[in-house]
């Protein structure tokens, strides 16, 4: 199905785009040192603006403000109330008598005490110097250092402004490249030496949403953010019925307004391709997979992984890769996913009219149909549950994408039971064995899994999620990619579901011997291995070898668990696994990224 195209398409966001954590100075004490408070009568003195500035920027003092003055803690800040008295007559500047200051002195620079307004969006963490820390940048933000007992606050934002007429009463507005338009939190560093308008910064917000007020929307963005262009969805009786496109560059400097003007001539008529009955899946975050539990139409960002500002670039279309029921039969093509499409950044599919468990491959193109990204939809028969004590952090209740949870019973663990197959670091799934004792693997519908000659490239494997490149006893990708999956956090191609991870290769106490864990036994007749206490059930469906990776090899006697542990150095095509043969031996140990194994995710 042809994508619902709004949007010009997007360049991908940098990966750097994340939240990072302020600063703490080493030397700093955690606690208030032992300081007399002082008394200062402190003026405060707003930004001047030249003529023709805009009226949404804040020209004079009101009583009722409230201005946030402090040192080195923001257990000792003060909040200031400004009252009429205490405010000019032309209203720029306001003078007040204030107690309980503690000045913060360093030898690097003269200032000793800093403000900040909004009081009420002021955010400063418990240790914060020199730092202004706002809660939000959707408002004009000011911050200053004092000049002995005078403050001259500076802008942290310029306003972005236009006027869309009187029927408006709501917009929403995003960067034609996804330019970030503000940030969770921003902190700001003004001293009278050093000036940082963007010090540190929470993860960047993408689009923005506010009020139309008598047919004028003021924006208020952070110094220095620009867009290519920008495109409005404007609302009316609650819902989206027209839109905009900005097609020129916007640069916003701090304490100027950038405005569009009267923009009522260009706006369009809006189509809106997104139900009220759509439901959104990654509420809780992004991933490669997600857990559809009941029939329905869904949508979610199409960004890398649970990268959730970097959006897929190019997108003109989408489909259904494949589909199975995870086992022999012959599957129906629809049968789980009926329909896909793209629109306004979003895949969005539908569930077949007779709702049927299993997984299905779906994926983003280009306009020439070449795979640009692809997701797993897991379609399980019984609700996902967690199990507690097998790693260090709770697991799932089976194995990812597993229909139903493995039976430690006197008869074949059904290969529903199985979940899918992963190379080490792939994010794409491949079905496992059809039944116990099988080496054919489950039948799918569309697109079928293909061997490649060799070694394929991390781009080929993008392109073709059912192509397994491969290399006897070794990798394959080409070249070898130690980061593909993490100890240290999750990655763009990690496989699980949103909440959950591929397990750390410092998971205790699965990894290693099995056999010394609480509720150990195993039936290699029924193909099944139960550890832990409670004890829970990892079905024996074997692995897809290195060596040959079109089949199932050891299915009911054997079983391989990724880790997201990589090789040694010396070592990058082998990585950890949890590798067990019941009866001769079970451990932890380097196997080959291009043999497939099962995953059982672990919560973040």
């Amino acid at each position: 199905m042809k994508a619902l195209r709004y949007l010009i398409p997007l360049l991908v966001l940098p990966l750097f785009l994340t939240q990072c954590e302020p600063k703490v100075d080493p030397v700093g004490p955690d606690e208030p040192k032992e300081q007399e408070s002082e008394t200062h009568t402190l003026t405060f003195v707003l930004p001047t603006y030249g003529e023709g500035a805009s009226t949404d920027l804040k020209t004079s003092w009101q009583a009722g403000d409230v201005i946030v003055v402090h040192g080195e803690y923001a257990a000792q800040q003060v909040s200031v109330t400004l009252s009429a008295s205490d405010i000019s007559a032309d209203g720029k500047s306001a003078t007040k008598t204030v107690e309980g200051l503690y000045p913060y002195k360093r030898d690097d620079c003269t200032s000793t005490m800093y403000a900040s307004y909004p009081g009420d969006k002021v955010d400063n963490l418990k240790h914060c110097f020199f730092y202004s820390k706002f809660s939000t940048t959707a408002t004009q933000l000011l911050a200053a250092c004092n000049d002995g007992d005078t403050f001259r606050f500076q802008d942290v934002c310029g306003v972005l402004t236009f006027e869309p007429g009187d029927e408006y009463e709501s917009y929403t507005i995003v960067g034609t490249k996804k330019e970030p338009l503000g940030y969770e939190f921003l902190q700001v560093k003004i001293t009278d030496n050093e000036q940082n308008f963007t010090q540190y910064t929470g993860s960047p917000l993408i689009n923005l949403e506010g009020d139309i007020e008598g047919g004028v929307a003021k924006i208020f963005i952070p110094d220095g953010l620009s867009m290519a262009g920008a495109v409005i969805k404007l609302r009316k009786n609650g819902q989206f019925v027209s839109i905009y496109r900005h097609t020129s560059p916007i640069e916003i400097k701090r304490g100027e307004e950038f405005s569009l003007g009267d923009i009522s001539e260009g706006i369009e008529p809006y189509d809106d391709p997104f139900s009220a009955d759509i439901l959104d899946l990654d509420a809780d975050g992004n991933a490669n997979c997600y857990v559809v539990t009941a029939p329905g139409t869904y949508k979610f960002k199409a960004v890398y992984g649970n990268n959730s500002v970097s959006f897929i670039e190019g997108v003109e279309d989408a489909g259904v890769v494949w589909e199975t029921w995870n086992n022999g039969e012959e599957v129906t093509a629809g049968s789980i996913i009926k329909s896909v499409s793209y629109a306004e950044d979003y895949m969005i599919f539908h569930t077949a009219d007779e709702f049927r468990p299993g997984n299905a491959l779906i994926a983003a193109k280009d306009g020439d149909g070449k795979i640009l990204w692809s997701w797993h939809i897991w379609v399980p028969e019984t609700a996902i549950g967690t199990v507690s004590g097998i790693f260090s952090t709770d697991c799932m209740d089976r194995n990812l994408g597993a229909l139903v949870v493995a039976q430690a019973a006197s008869a074949p663990v059904a290969p529903e039971a199985f979940g899918m197959m992963y190379q080490w670091g792939r994010k794409d799934p491949y079905p496992a064995s059809k039944a116990i004792s099988s080496s054919s693997p489950a039948t799918l519908a569309g697109t079928q899994v293909e061997k490649a000659p060799a070694r394929i490239s991390l781009a080929e494997s993008i392109a073709n999620p059912t192509l397994m490149g491969h290399t006897d006893n070794g990798d394959w990708v080409d070249p070898s990619d130690a980061a593909l999956w993490s100890d240290d956090a999750k990655t763009i191609y990690d496989p699980c579901p949103p909440g959950y991870r591929v397990p750390t290769s410092s998971s205790n106490n699965f990894w290693g011997d099995i056999s010394t864990m609480a509720g150990w036994s195993f039936d290699k007749t029924n193909g099944w291995l139960t550890t832990g206490s409670p004890a829970s059930v990892f079905p024996l469906c074997g692995y897809r070898d290195d060596y040959s990776v079109e089949s199932i090899a050891h299915a009911y006697d054997r079983g391989l668990y990724w880790s997201s542990a990589t090789g040694s150095e010396t070592k990058p095509g082998v990585a950890r696994g949890e590798d067990i043969r019941p009866g001769s031996s079970i451990s932890f140990k380097e196997t080959p990224k291009s043999r497939s194994g099962c995953v059982r995710c672990v919560k973040e």
